[in-house]
């Protein structure tokens, strides 16, 4: 498990790992899909499936960056197979929108919906039917909580039977956000202050589209 003296976890495969066992031992007894957000979710998903003996499957998300400050998110938007989510931050968005302009932001919106479509393509193999199924979503941290957002309003147009979104580390004020919008979240770290999630890793390296289907492929579980 991760050290009280760091809390921080060694890379990915130990965090998945840690939050498999968690998993493994709170969520009811069954049969589960196990999706996690591309690109850094995968490794995480990859030992949560391991541990509950899940399928897994893989969601493609990207964060719509604010044109001066990419990293700071007025949105997200979802691809997963032929089927579609998004999520504005109402409060960004509006003074984004304010100071840029709808055009701009539009432009933003619609280059990253290409990248987007691009790598739902790639790991369109690896989308499992979720009718009726219950899903764990995952992804290796979250901070504003947008691309998560974003998987849950696509994930809820596929009808599942329940949704429990899973995270290492996850800020407060997300997880509060979250709560009401899945069946369960579950997290091992909750930190009250949240900066970057690569703070919590020691080993927080990109992970590599080669290195992700490898893990799909890999997976017992199998498509």
């Amino acid at each position: 498990m991760v050290s009280d003296n760091s809390s921080r976890f060694d890379d990915r495969s130990h965090a998945g790992a840690a939050l498999g066992m968690k998993l493994a031992t709170t969520l009811p007894a069954g049969e589960y899909t196990v999706l996690g957000l591309l690109r850094g979710g995968v490794p995480i998903a990859y030992e949560v499936a391991q541990s509950l003996g899940a399928r897994l499957g893989a969601l493609a998300v990207r964060k719509l960056g604010v044109p001066s400050s990419p990293e700071l998110a007025f949105g997200a938007i979802a691809q997963y197979a032929s089927t579609s989510g998004r999520y504005l931050n109402p409060e960004v968005h509006r003074r984004a929108l304010q100071y840029f302009g709808h055009d701009e932001l539009s432009s933003v919106e619609n280059g990253t919906h290409a990248d987007l479509l691009a790598l739902a393509h790639a790991f369109k193999a690896y989308t499992p039917d979720l009718a009726g199924q219950s899903v764990v979503l995952c992804d290796d941290g979250i901070a504003t909580g947008a691309t998560m957002k974003a998987s849950l309003d696509l994930i809820a147009k596929l009808h599942p039977r329940s949704v429990t979104v899973a995270s290492p580390v996850i800020a407060p004020e997300s997880f509060a956000e979250l709560a009401p919008l899945a069946d369960g979240l579950v997290e091992l770290l909750k930190p009250r202050q949240v900066g970057a999630v690569g703070a919590y890793y020691k080993d927080f390296s990109q992970v590599e589209q080669d290195d992700v289907l490898k893990l799909l492929n890999t997976s017992p579980s199998g498509k």
